[in-house]
């Protein structure tokens, strides 16, 4: 629950969600001035926000589908009141000054109707995100991952582009044929075309 987010944890979900991709702390320093290291990104990892990838160095992260969820939910005052006679430190000043840049990315970003981009540019970013995640064309990616990279994007959004796209002769949409391998996320991150749940995309030839 996003209650149990400290306000660090929730100004690095605000920033991993302004990114919607995969990002190192050595560029999340450059833009932002600041890492997420431990205890944040264990804990973040642990509670399901986030994925992060440790080796090889620098440490990469990027938000989930539930660290999306968990920013969208309903916050209050309390959350964020600091004990009487306790003060921020200098590092808090700066990563909540960071989570403010972060913010406005998403705010200019909204209102300059980048979010309801034109299908063909969605469809770039979507064979982009398929890149970042394969090893070679023609492997199959979880849609919950590739979703994780494209997180400023609605769902239903994603989700048309998507079926656009099967007219396309090299890409495919499947389900995933092991029912014990979808779980809640997997389940909530399908797109559903033809009568079915497809969960998982491949682009180019294996």
């Amino acid at each position: 629950m996003v209650t149990d987010l400290t306000s660090a944890e929730y100004a690095y979900l605000i920033i991993l969600w302004a990114e919607g991709r995969e990002i190192s702390n050595t560029e999340m320093a450059e833009l932002y001035g600041v890492r997420l290291k431990s205890p944040d990104y264990a804990k973040l990892n642990a509670d399901g926000y986030i994925i992060s990838r440790t080796k090889p160095s620098p440490y990469r992260h990027s938000i989930t589908d539930q660290g999306v969820k968990a920013l969208l939910e309903p916050l209050t005052l309390e959350q964020g009141r600091v004990p009487e006679g306790e003060k921020r430190s200098a590092k808090e000043r700066e990563l909540y000054w960071a989570a403010m840049l972060a913010q406005q990315k998403i705010l200019l970003r909204s209102s300059s109707g980048s979010d309801r981009a034109a299908p063909t540019d969605l469809t770039g970013r979507v064979r982009a995100a398929y890149g970042k995640l394969v090893s070679a064309p023609g492997d199959w990616v979880k849609l919950v991952d590739l979703r994780v990279l494209l997180a400023d994007v609605s769902k239903s959004a994603l989700d048309k582009a998507l079926e656009g796209m099967l007219d396309s002769p090299d890409v495919s949409l499947e389900p995933e044929p092991f029912g014990h391998r979808i779980g809640v996320r997997e389940r909530n991150a399908a797109v559903h075309i033809g009568g079915e749940d497809r969960h998982k995309l491949a682009i180019g030839q294996s």
